[in-house]
């Protein structure tokens, strides 16, 4: 063979070596920033397969309970839970009792999201965060919480009051990490709900100008705790609710209601009330407003449409409880459940078998919290 062919032959190997060694590089590359990502966010990963390893028995409904106490009712995702004055209990879909846990708080309050239960001593120092089956950390704060909520994902939030300021608001990561603290000097925080994936949150307060109250939405983002992402004045009404949803920011006030741009704040929908606020249920495909009505002197349940629009309106008898669920409304009246579409045309009335004090509509199934039960009714 020819001598520069023979170096010809020599660069091609050595090039076709780089190469591979190029490309063998590449794929290390990859598959190092693979396994960071999954070591990164290995709890949220591996959350929805820890209940799969449970034994927590056959369960049944009902579930029978001591009658000799109060009990809170609330939904853990596809599950629920019972809030009592030492205790905080966990169970599946099928009524098995998944944990038991003792708070300690004298005060117990609670809210959830599809993971998480948190539990604070209102007017007292402490919180605690639960999983269905663990306890996931604890704090204890310098002042008094006025309330808590928790996010979305794992994010916390705590009212406090303060000596110097309004109220206090701390921001925990779901390790019970402090990441953001927001001193409002001389306005009362009123609510606090988080944004998608927990980055952002909104405050509802209200303060004072020239005798006036004056009610405002305030957007942060925790990146940015030196400022507020925007604000929006909303009036001298008191706010009930704040909630976050697919359209924007919708609040509910003792005036009116309001749909927020979550992105620049700018109101794009409202509606005034000529009626008492005495109920408003969360957004799941309809919203629902609960009026005092003064001639039966009873409740007027009105449907909103996308522009907060009154779409319909009926007057149900007594109405012990209400939820919203997939565009339906639920309402339990006596020991009937009576279901409603998005028009509020009636759609189905089911006898239940006992009187209950408060229902939760969950994959198409009625929880309903008895005196000293819970039952289980399903659509």
């Amino acid at each position: 063979m020819p001598m520069d062919e023979r170096n010809d032959m020599n660069k091609f190997r050595k090039k076709r070596k780089r190469s591979k060694l190029a490309v063998r590089g590449v794929i290390f590359l990859v598959v190092m920033v693979i396994v960071i990502l999954i070591a990164a966010n290995w709890k949220t990963l591996i959350a929805p397969f820890k209940d799969v390893a449970l034994n927590p028995g056959e369960g049944g409904f009902p579930v029978a309970l001591p009658g000799s106490t109060g009990y809170v009712m609330g939904e853990l995702g596809e599950n629920f839970y019972l809030l009592t004055d030492t205790y905080l209990y966990t169970y599946n879909a099928v009524g098995a009792e998944l944990s038991s846990f003792q708070h300690g708080f004298q005060n117990p309050a609670s809210n959830s999201n599809d993971r998480r239960t948190l539990v604070f001593d209102k007017n007292g120092l402490d919180l605690k965060v639960f999983s269905r089956t663990s306890e996931l950390f604890s704090k204890t704060m310098d002042d008094s919480i006025v309330f808590a909520q928790i996010g979305t994902m794992e994010r916390s939030a705590v009212v406090t009051t303060s000596s110097r300021y309004s109220n206090y608001l701390y921001i925990f990561n779901g390790e019970g990490k402090q990441i953001f603290r927001w001193a409002s000097p001389d306005e009362k925080i009123m609510q606090v709900c988080f944004g998608p994936n927990d980055n952002s949150f909104f405050v509802t307060v209200v303060g004072e100008s020239g005798g006036d109250l004056r009610t405002n939405v305030v957007k942060f983002d925790i990146e940015n705790a030196e400022s507020e992402t925007w604000r929006t004045y909303l009036g001298s009404d008191i706010s009930f609710s704040l909630e976050r949803c697919d359209d924007g920011v919708y609040v509910v006030t003792s005036g009116g209601a309001y749909l927020l741009d979550e992105q620049t704040g700018e109101i794009s929908a409202e509606t005034l009330f000529s009626r008492q606020v005495v109920g408003v249920a969360g957004t799941d495909g309809v919203r629902v407003i609960l009026f005092h009505d003064a001639g039966s002197n009873g409740e007027i349940a009105v449907a909103y449409g996308e522009g907060l629009e009154a779409a319909a309106a009926i007057t149900p008898d007594a109405v012990t409880a209400f939820d919203v669920c997939k565009g339906n409304l639920y309402i339990l009246s006596g020991s009937k459940l009576l279901v409603y579409n998005s028009m509020l045309e009636a759609v189905k009335v089911k006898d239940l078998d006992d009187v209950y004090s408060d229902v939760k509509i969950i994959n198409n199934c009625a929880y309903l919290l008895g005196y000293n039960k819970v039952q289980r009714v399903e659509f």
